[in-house]
């Protein structure tokens, strides 16, 4: 930021027009309590931690809320989320399409993170190291959709790297870590070059479909999707991670009711209750946790890749029209 923002400075023009702008605090209070109770009653009724009662009134209160925010930017002559551009069909595969990427970046990030500390025994040094093919490949995929689109269309170019990236995040799942080789680097930069231009294409598509003066608009709602697409990709991938591992996990006969039950609520707390018991105990129900967390891998990037998949074709017939 120390860089960007000189930069940003002394490059961006001294002559601009503006228009007065009016921070709708209300309509931001309403979204923000509403996503935070859907996120919430996704969490606790996925998790099972309450009671289907109190799950109900959650999602009945976030869906509440959100028909109600919506209500108003619909109604309102300055809406802080323009959804009038939904209508746009260009616009609303942009905007699925940034949601869906950043949050299976995201949730893949957040699911290998986990399996190279915990199953593999990475540091974070080490874990970091391993997944620098992603972040390498997303930096160079930004420039590379734009070049792309412009000589191939961003109808081709979307849809072909996300069919891609829907294979590569297949081919993770079954990759081994243990001994990644040329191969499982080369799948990680793939998946983070595919998923960056099928964000990059997402701007695209959004940024291109408007006329200057609603390019603020489109914008706002560019970042809401890809900050709205990342959270409910770390929310989801974590408690699905959760959910399954807990099914998988197979815990010794011999270890107590209570301490089972904690043990199998996520792979953390599997290496919390082993650190407190005997050796040979802590060993075996740390050996149960990495086996059953090596499943929910396969199951959570598998169906990360079939998502993604089904977007390639979503957005192959959303962008039908579009003319750049």
């Amino acid at each position: 930021m120390l860089v960007v923002a000189p930069t940003c400075y002394f490059l961006l023009s001294r002559e601009e027009v503006t228009t007065p702008g009016h921070w709708a605090f209300g309509q931001a209070l309403l979204l923000i309590v509403g996503l935070i109770s859907l996120v919430y009653s996704l969490k606790a009724g996925i998790g099972g931690k309450q009671s289907l009662f109190v799950v109900l009134a959650l999602a009945m209160i976030a869906i509440g809320l959100l028909v109600i925010f919506v209500r108003k930017q619909l109604k309102s002559t300055q809406p802080m989320l323009d959804l009038s551009l939904f209508s746009r069909p260009a616009i609303l595969a942009g905007i699925i399409m940034a949601m869906v990427a950043a949050g299976a970046l995201a949730g893949v990030e957040l699911t290998l993170a986990m399996e190279l500390q915990y199953v593999i025994d990475l540091t974070p040094l080490q874990a970091g190291l391993f997944m620098v093919p992603i972040m390498v490949a997303a930096a160079i995929g930004g420039p590379t959709a734009g070049f792309l689109s412009n000589k191939f269309g961003l109808r081709l170019v979307a849809t072909l790297s996300l069919f891609i990236a829907a294979c590569a995040l297949a081919s993770l799942g079954y990759s081994d870590f243990h001994n990644p080789g040329v191969i499982v680097p080369f799948i990680l930069a793939v998946t983070g070059l595919t998923l960056s231009i099928g964000l990059t294409a997402s701007s695209i598509a959004i940024m291109g479909s408007v006329p200057a003066e609603k390019g603020a608009a489109a914008g706002s709602l560019e970042s809401t999707g890809y900050e709205l697409g990342t959270g409910l990709g770390i929310t989801l991938f974590g408690v699905f991670m959760a959910n399954i591992f807990s099914s998988n996990i197979k815990i010794p006969s011999d270890f107590p009711a209570s301490l089972a039950e904690k043990a199998s609520l996520s792979i953390g707390d599997t290496y919390l209750v082993a650190s407190n018991l005997p050796t040979e105990q802590g060993a075996a129900l740390i050996s149960a946790g990495k086996m059953a967390f090596s499943a929910a891998h396969v199951t959570l990037l598998t169906t990360a890749g079939l998502v993604i998949g089904i977007l390639a074709v979503v957005v192959f017939f959303m962008l039908s029209k579009y003319r750049q």
